[in-house]
């Protein structure tokens, strides 16, 4: 099993895959996210026109967020990712950054001061 999903708790209220622009459906990141989504990543990759999604699924019985982007960051888009998550959030809930793309530097400046704590690096 992926390391991803080790690492997603019942405290994960979302993950961000900074995905490069061809994805494989082999990649470890995509199976293990596509197997948290019970396959609606594989479900929505199908049918896509656009270069980001925001997926909801369930775990543990709680929403999870994932937003899947390339490396072009959208304001606007990431504006209602975090409006969406800060509604959602609890103190010690977590988002994961899944790095596909080496952008995590440029998102980590983009996140919202009162939701940075919530935000860690999954490696």
């Amino acid at each position: 099993m992926s390391d991803l999903i080790r690492e997603v708790t019942p405290l994960t209220k979302g993950i961000v895959w900074l995905r490069p622009e061809v994805i494989s459906s082999q990649s470890d990141h995509y199976l293990a996210i596509d197997y948290l989504l019970n396959g609606l990543l594989t479900a929505t990759e199908k049918n896509k026109t656009n270069q980001t999604s925001l997926l909801i699924g369930q775990n543990f019985n709680r929403k999870i967020y994932v937003f899947a982007t390339m490396k072009e960051l959208k304001k606007t888009e990431l504006t209602s990712f975090f409006s969406l998550l800060e509604k959602d959030m609890n103190g010690e809930d977590k988002v994961l950054i899944v790095d596909d793309v080496e952008g995590r530097e440029a998102f980590l400046k983009i996140i919202p001061e009162k939701l940075l704590s919530h935000f860690h690096v999954f490696r």
